[in-house]
């Protein structure tokens, strides 16, 4: 299925995209705390992702390509450090601040990889194709967070314009303006954050086609891969759509026209996109045909059944969570909720049932799937109820209550989880492997 000479490759790119990926996080939580004694920790442990990275190198040479890539990846930053001055000082400084990111990086690369095989090594058998398409998946599950921080904080249209954000180059905006605390733009943090993680999404989903295209000959593969990318690049144009209603770079509220509609199918397509990744993740592992030859027959029935189930309510959920925040629509919404607390009855029939056909197979990758669909779809009741309380609590705050942007986030992101172990679970139930005319 894969070809074991390009493991190098696979792993640099592996070690480099989690490195990068885990900075992101410690730096959008530093921000959060910015000039704070916790923040300047926080940076400081982002830093010190990529030598915790680089130590499952091979060689010196391989801890430097991942400090080079993650750099790279970093640049997307540079912009927003350097922007709003005037364009000759941000050519100067920009060129610094890269400069010292690729020097940084490379050296915390090779001094990582100096600790190899000094410490507790678990991945030195690992498949790094798997393991790329798993880090890419995880940092979509991130994006999806940072999309329900921006949605639980009714801060979709905090800033007005796209592809500029006031004014300027995406990459450019400022971060001390987008880390100020201005009552007039409240929420720009999240909502620019979101913006710039989905531009990391779409170049890590570039890269992914084009390793898919090498990695693996299987049309039904490859076509997966570039059904995720171009859907990614949908993602993006409906994001912006949705804040602008049309193709403008207005940044006059009153001209703009934003779009509901737009923003529930952004919502469901970004977890769709999640769950496929985790769909072609499956693809490449080693147990691929171990788990199929397991399955019954009725599995496959089942496990649609259970994925159709929860694109409907995916749906419902995300409707709901729109309206809700939309002054015109809000007193609808309740009609909504009903449907999604109904539906989820039928998903965690559904669930159940898939749990216990697949707990029962003689697979130990279908008990786990098993498992881990009932205790996602019991967490999903769980999380539910509490988002319908916290709601039901918070109902006639002019604010949104921090306990109810975790909640409903929470919940949010739990979902996307059972999605992608559906997804997971449909995989195992097909045969789509090298050399397979039906799937």
């Amino acid at each position: 299925m894969t070809n074991k000479p390009n493991q190098s490759v696979a792993r640099i790119l592996t070690l480099a995209l989690g490195a990068t990926t885990a900075m992101w996080v410690f730096s959008y939580i530093a921000l959060l705390f910015s000039g704070k004694t916790g923040g300047e920790v926080l940076f400081v442990l982002a830093a010190l992702c990529i030598p915790v990275a680089s130590r499952h190198a091979k060689s010196r040479t391989e801890g430097a390509w991942i400090g080079f890539v993650s750099a790279l990846i970093n640049l997307l930053l540079i912009g927003s450090i350097v922007g709003g001055q005037a364009p000759g000082d941000m050519l100067s400084l920009g060129a610094m601040w890269a400069g010292g990111l690729f020097v940084g990086s490379i050296a915390l690369g090779v001094v990582g990889s100096l600790f190899h095989g000094q410490l507790k090594d678990c991945t030195c058998e690992m498949d790094w194709h798997v393991g790329f398409l798993a880090v890419a998946s995880t940092l979509v599950f991130l994006m999806l967070i940072t999309g329900g921080l921006v949605t639980g904080m009714e801060a979709g249209l905090a800033v007005p314009d796209w592809p500029n954000s006031y004014g300027h180059n995406m990459l450019l905006y400022p971060l001390t303006e987008m880390v100020a605390q201005d009552p007039e733009k409240p929420g720009v943090f999240f909502e620019h954050a979101h913006r710039l993680t989905g531009m990391f999404v779409g170049l890590v989903s570039l890269i992914m086609v084009v390793c898919v295209w090498f990695w693996n000959s299987n049309s039904f593969v490859r076509t997966i891969a570039i059904l995720i990318f171009l859907f990614v690049c949908l993602q993006g144009l409906m994001g912006g759509l949705r804040v602008t209603g049309l193709f403008t770079l207005e940044q006059n509220r009153e001209l703009l026209q934003p779009n509901l509609l737009l923003g529930i199918v952004h919502g469901v397509v970004g977890q769709l996109i999640f769950a496929s990744f985790v769909f072609l993740c499956a693809q490449f592992m080693a147990n691929r045909n171990e788990a199929h030859n397991a399955t019954k027959r009725g599995d496959l029935r089942w496990t649609s059944l259970l994925c159709i189930a929860m694109f409907l309510q995916l749906i419902l959920g995300a409707a709901y969570r729109h309206t809700m925040g939309d002054e015109v629509l809000a007193q609808k919404a309740t009609h909504i909720l009903y449907a999604h607390i109904a539906f989820a009855v039928l998903v965690l029939v559904f669930a159940i049932v898939v749990g216990i056909r697949y707990m029962s197979r003689g697979s130990i990758t279908l008990k786990k799937t098993g498992v881990l669909l009932h205790i996602l779809v019991m967490a999903q009741l769980l999380l539910g109820g509490g988002a319908l309380v916290v709601i039901i609590l918070a109902k006639g705050d002019s604010t949104v209550p921090l306990y109810e942007v975790i909640t409903t986030t929470a919940h949010q992101a739990n979902g996307a989880l059972l999605l992608a172990a559906s997804f997971l679970a449909l995989a195992w139930a097909t045969r789509c492997n090298n050399g397979a005319s039906t799937c």
